[in-house]
């Protein structure tokens, strides 16, 4: 709406009309009428006559207003009264993987089933959270019948948690179900409250020399001019071209009414200012500090906010783009609240000097560190090597006088490697010995089994070890490849087998 002072005053289209409905301006003489008979568009009268009407709702708990909110295995559901909570409820289950992004029925949906206990557990959770959405609304169909409008957040695969088809699970009498035209954040009692208080907020626009005796030009009567989308995707009108007239007391009871819901003009630019994402926001999430220090000397306030509640400081992941902040901030220390800024503490240049001096004497005594490591390192590969040359030395039978300590250790030495070769050779005489072993019990078997016929074979073939030939009747045989083991000692002697052929 705009006030003949040029003040303009704004609230949220979903507050007063519903989607199907529509604003008719003097010039507009057509009437639509839905499947019901209900008009779909408004003259700016019966608008008018509706904000007025919410100002003066009573406070009994005989017109309320419902908030739903529903994604990613998130809910909350309040109702208000005005701008009391009468009641509120939450759920959460586990519906959606980590970092996969979307519920399991959608993955369902795709055309792949996935058959692991994480799936079946996502899948049990869905069905259990609409069944505790459904007893909800159940519980609340009193809040529900009474209820001025619903306002309802849901995705279009969350939207069957509440209606079937396009029927709701509940029962509004006033037929008044609006969709949020929000952002929604992660659907918690706070959020829920949140969009409750941007939804019933209304927003004021007004110029700096009138900000003083804006009140008393409202409060002295003129009239009104109330502008509207023709559609929703059309640009809007010019405010000017749809003026109406309204009395003076109508005006200053609404104004009134504004101040009653406290919902004044220093509260609303305050919370324009809370929510702004600016330049500084960006060069600081982008990580350039030459950008962030021009826009801060420009004067950019770093107290600034953005939809999140975060300052540029906060978003700056970047360490020198943080120091640049805390640079500024020792060099303006008065100018800013850098409380409210969230920048901890000033960076001097004494303060950086420190640093680097320490950061200096780390680094010497880590190279430091590292030189020694590397000096005794080659010192014992130098005398690994001399060791193995003199055992070398000993094993080939060099003539001359070899001192005592050098002769134990080449005895050692060879005591050592003579173990580990004769280990080897047990081994390798061990692993020949079964494999000729195997070999005659399976060359015996083929035998055997060609004496049978052919049906006998392959029967025969099928219930028994690939290795050893035993009957598999009555076991759980060991797989691999197409070969069927009765044990894993046989399973890695046929491996061993088939590696030597």
């Amino acid at each position: 709406m705009q006030l003949q002072t040029g003040e303009r005053v704004s609230v949220w289209r979903c507050l007063l009309l519903d989607e199907s409905e529509n604003i008719s301006f003097e010039k507009d003489k057509s009437i639509l009428l839905d499947d019901d008979g209900n008009k779909l568009h408004l003259t700016q009268k019966e608008v008018i006559e509706k904000l007025k009407y919410i100002t003066h709702e009573p406070r009994d708990i005989t017109r309320l207003r419902i908030v739903l909110l529903a994604r990613g295995g998130h809910f909350a559901g309040c109702v208000f009264d005005g701008n009391s909570l009468v009641a509120h409820k939450t759920f959460h289950r586990y519906v959606v993987r980590a970092k996969a992004g979307k519920k399991q029925s959608l993955k369902d949906g795709g055309g792949r089933a996935i058959h692991s206990a994480g799936a079946s557990l996502r899948r049990y959770n869905e069905l259990g959270l609409k069944k505790d959405i459904q007893e909800l609304l159940t519980l609340w169909k009193p809040h529900f019948a009474i209820a001025s409008c619903i306002f309802i957040y849901a995705s279009s695969d969350n939207r069957q948690l509440f209606f079937d088809g396009k029927k709701p699970y509940f029962i509004c009498q006033h037929r008044a179900i609006r969709n949020i035209q929000l952002t929604v954040r992660r659907p918690t009692l706070r959020e829920a409250r949140r969009i409750y208080s941007l939804l019933t907020q209304i927003s004021s626009e007004i110029s700096g020399e009138r900000a003083l005796n804006t009140k008393e030009e409202l409060l002295s009567g003129a009239g009104a001019s109330i502008g509207s989308y023709s559609n929703p995707d059309s640009c809007e009108k010019n405010l000017g071209e749809n003026q109406v007239d309204i009395k003076a007391d109508e005006a200053s009871s609404i104004v009134r009414e504004m101040d009653d819901l406290s919902m004044s003009i220093e509260s609303e630019k305050e919370a324009d200012i809370v929510c702004t994402t600016t330049p500084l926001h960006e060069a600081a999430k982008s990580g350039t500090s030459q950008k962030v220090l021009e826009l801060l000397e420009q004067g950019l306030d770093p107290c600034m906010k953005d939809e999140r509640g975060q300052t540029p400081y906060m978003l700056a992941s970047e360490k020198e783009v943080r120091n640049t902040f805390r640079r500024f901030m020792a060099a303006n220390l008065e100018k800013w609240d850098w409380v409210a800024a969230k920048v901890p503490s000033a960076l001097t240049k004494e303060m950086e000097e420190s640093q680097a001096a320490k950061q200096a004497e780390k680094d010497a005594k880590r190279k430091a560190k590292a030189k020694e490591l590397k000096k005794q390192r080659k010192a014992k590969e130098k005398k690994a090597q001399a060791e193995v040359a003199q055992s070398q030395a000993a094993s080939s039978g060099g003539s001359g006088p070899v001192p005592t300590q050098i002769r134990h250790s080449q005895s050692s030495g060879s005591a050592i490697i003579s173990r580990e070769e004769e280990l080897r050779r047990s081994q390798a005489a061990e692993r020949e010995k079964r494999a000729a072993a195997a070999e005659r019990r399976m060359a015996a078997a083929a035998a055997a089994q060609r004496t049978q016929g052919t049906g006998s074979l392959a029967s025969g073939s099928d219930n028994s070890c690939s290795c050893c030939n035993d009957s598999l009747a009555g076991k759980v045989p060991f797989h691999r490849y197409s070969y069927k083991y009765c044990s894993s000692t046989c399973m890695h002697l046929h491996k061993e087998i088939l590696e030597d052929v």
